[in-house]
């Protein structure tokens, strides 16, 4: 499964806030460390708004339509004669 290009780039947004937070904090200064925890607010509210809500119940399982065969796993493996 691919990524999308918004989680992309709040994946970019987390790695920078969780670098240059405990950099401010321990170096940089304040004004640094403020950035780097508002792109870590940033990304982790980036990825919530990015998250499916479940369609059914809780642990209900997907099914196919009605009128979509079932085929077997490695039927892409075998040669169809």
């Amino acid at each position: 499964m691919g990524s999308t290009s918004a989680q992309g780039w709040y994946l970019l947004a987390f790695i920078c806030g969780f670098t240059l937070g405990p950099a401010g904090l321990y170096a940089l200064g304040w004004p640094v460390a403020l950035v780097g925890f508002g792109l870590l607010a940033v990304s982790f509210a980036g990825f919530r708004s990015l998250k499916e809500p479940a369609g059914g119940a809780v642990g209900q399982a997907e099914r196919a339509p009605a009128g979509v065969a079932a085929r077997p796993v490695n039927s892409i493996l075998r040669r169809e004669s």
